[in-house]
């Protein structure tokens, strides 16, 4: 694609946005990419664009901690609205505040929750004129290409001229092309699948990820690629771009695999694009490129086991006594509470497997239980838990704080430099996570995470082989990566939330009112 005959071409045919802010951006989510796996990539020649940015110096690459728990909608709640405590425990939990099970790849939930947080009142990254492409959340966006926005037929309807605006001007192949491109994607995917699903002797998730591999992964993302640099010829102000195709086939290859490593390379071509037209335009782009988290080697606990987490936890197996030790250190100095088995609204205890951490739910009260609650009333779920060589780490909430079990010993976020905890976890991601918990209630009473069994893998309790939202040492190996001339520092960062207040201070200023966008 040449650039400036690009510009050209699609200026003549969009009119320009109405918004303006001092300076333009367009942020680049790389879902679940790791740092560590950038740099490889780097050096390995598999991103030799980025790879030309960051050794000429156009460009700063750094490491990032966002916070914990180390996942997409815990991140998005942070860097589009600036919030701490989003009470986002992951992609999928047990909502108590609606009674029932809450996915982040529905669009009708994805809809309540954004609707949860704007209620929050705070200004969004994306507010008087921005616009979103493949986000959960629409924040505050003036387009409709979210999750959160699937939900509604009529919006989605409503604004389709307006998403198609441009698309015609900005084609760089035929038709024919285009389609003889997309059916060898198709064939090669279909290969791909048949071989793998043949491999493990399953097939249970092979169709879904087949669907996602031809309609969100090459048509999606070309089609949110492509408007990308449509606005940019218009000039939105503020353009979020997520790339969540490394992530989608991490999840079910495996984050090293040869296919997951291939998308990118993939889109260090796309990047090039989006580079181009940045300096190309009449008021250039600063371009901001940022991964919410690692993604781990996952190994499920139903092939090691020969069964789910929840049956495995509520129904079956032989165990001992909890430890005494347990016991003392889930009191902390208050008395022992005796056995409760007191007549209470039936509640059918629900596991919520999550990656390689899960969050189980044994109570359908409003708030969650404490660990003398759960020393009376679950004192057989805790001692499972806690003699389980598949479990690394539990986490409970103790008072008003919270605690992890590890080995049968209980540590605080400030007395984890002494817990047996495998050198694969980071400390301070653990650390992170107790001083949140307390605050999050929608998080489980009990949050397992897998024990680590080998170097960047860990037992994963959904079915899946690359995981995220634990507290690994690679979930928690976010990046970001920035221009050398931007007028924002973007390194030092420890939270979502402190990557907000950056952003919005170098392009949001003076800040747009809030508004809703219903």
């Amino acid at each position: 694609m040449r650039a400036l005959g690009f510009v050209r071409r699609v200026s003549a045919k969009v009119p320009p946005a109405q918004q303006r802010r001092p300076r333009n951006v367009v942020i680049v989510h790389l879902d679940g990419v790791p740092k560590t796996l950038l740099d490889e990539a780097i050096v390995g020649g598999r991103m030799p664009f980025l790879a030309r940015l960051i050794r000429s110096g156009t460009f700063h690459l750094e490491d990032a901690f966002w916070g914990a728990p180390t996942s997409t909608p815990y991140f998005q709640a942070g860097l589009l609205y600036g919030m701490r405590h989003s009470n986002l425990p992951a992609y999928s939990w047990y909502d108590r505040e609606l009674g029932r099970k809450v996915q982040m790849n529905t669009p009708a939930d994805a809809r309540e929750i954004d609707q949860r947080l704007r209620g929050a009142g705070r200004t969004s990254l994306l507010d008087g004129g921005g616009h979103g492409y493949f986000s959960l959340f629409r924040a505050g966006a003036t387009n409709a290409l979210s999750m959160s926005t699937l939900a509604s037929f009529k919006l989605m309807a409503r604004s389709f001229s307006y998403e198609m605006m441009g698309l015609s001007a900005a084609r760089t192949r035929g038709l024919f092309g285009y389609l003889r491109s997309l059916g060898m994607d198709t064939w090669h995917a279909v290969r791909e699948v048949r071989h793998w699903a043949r491999s493990i002797q399953d097939w249970r998730h092979e169709q879904g990820f087949l669907v996602s591999r031809v309609l969100l992964q090459r048509l999606g993302w070309s089609f949110a690629h492509t408007k990308a640099l449509v606005d940019m010829v218009r000039g939105v102000p503020v353009i979020y771009l997520v790339y969540g195709n490394y992530d989608e086939v991490a999840h079910r290859r495996g984050p090293r695999s040869e296919l997951a490593v291939e998308e990118l390379h993939r889109v260090d071509a796309y990047l090039a694009e989006l580079y181009a037209v940045a300096r190309t335009v009449q008021r250039p782009y600063d371009v901001v490129i940022l991964s919410d988290h690692g993604h781990v080697d996952s190994l499920p606990l139903e092939r090691r086991q020969g069964k789910r987490l929840e049956q495995w936890l509520l129904e079956c197996g032989e165990h001992g006594p909890l430890s005494e030790d347990v016991i003392r250190g889930l009191c902390d100095g208050r008395p022992r509470p005796a056995l409760d088995a007191t007549p209470r609204a039936p509640f059918t205890p629900v596991v919520m497997e999550c990656g390689n951490f899960a969050h189980v739910y044994l109570s359908g009260e409003r708030q969650p239980l404490e660990a003398r609650e759960l020393l009376a009333r679950h004192p057989d779920v805790l001692a499972r838990v806690t003699q389980s060589p598949e479990i690394g780490m539990a986490a409970v909430r103790r008072g008003n704080s919270a605690v992890a079990l590890v080995k049968g010993g209980v540590y605080g976020p400030d007395e984890l430099d002494r817990a047996p905890l495998s050198t694969e976890f980071s400390k301070r991601a653990v650390a992170d996570f107790l001083r949140v918990l307390p605050s999050m209630s929608t998080a489980g009473d009990v949050v397992l995470f897998g024990e680590a069994v080998q170097r960047g893998g860990t037992v994963g309790f959904a079915w899946e082989f690359g995981s995220h939202g634990g507290l690994t040492r690679t979930e928690a190996n976010s990046l970001v990566c920035w221009p050398a001339n931007a007028p924002v520092d973007l390194s030092g960062l420890g939270h979502c939330a402190q990557l907000h207040e950056r952003l919005a201070e170098a392009y949001l200023d003076p800040a747009p009112p809030l508004r809703l966008v219903l």
